[in-house]
């Protein structure tokens, strides 16, 4: 099998953008990005996908800091459906941890459902911690926990 790699957008086609907005509403519902916000990051931002040979197994969207550009915000972090729970989210993190570092980006932050588990056992492991809770932070009942990862304290 090949090892899955990882690759940063900067170009998009109608079907790259249908897959990408697909594995975003498979984890995010109608708060992951779509055809009309991918492009906006692809140019602005940073997409990242995460590919399994041919197939898009994961996506990463990421926008940096305007009052801090060494922070980095991951907006959305999800493995399509049935790639869940074979390791594919601890080995993207890592390489995206990689990868903004390599870019002089100093700490990341992210925003995790408290219910999401799996997510957080991830991002635990990566290294992030929680730093607070967001009451109703994307609306009434919609509560988020903010994690952050220091890079200069990584080893």
């Amino acid at each position: 099998m090949q090892e899955p790699t990882v690759v940063r957008l900067s170009e998009f086609d109608t079907r790259l953008l249908d897959e990408l907005s697909h594995v975003e509403a498979e984890a995010f519902g109608e708060g992951g990005l779509n055809h009309w916000t991918f492009p906006v990051f692809i140019r602005h931002g940073a997409v990242f996908m995460l590919k399994c040979g041919d197939a898009l197994c994961g996506v990463a969207d990421v926008l940096k800091d305007w009052k801090d550009p060494e922070l980095a915000f991951i907006v959305g972090f999800a493995i399509q459906r049935g790639k869940r729970g074979m390791g594919f989210g601890t080995q993207f993190i890592h390489e995206l941890i990689r990868r903004l570092r390599d870019e002089g980006i100093k700490k990341i932050q992210l925003t995790v459902d408290p219910e999401c588990e799996q997510a957080i056992s991830i991002y635990r492991k990566a290294g992030f911690k929680q730093i607070a809770e967001l009451a109703d932070e994307y609306g009434p009942g919609i509560d988020r926990l903010l994690y952050e990862l220091d890079l200069n304290k990584l080893n």
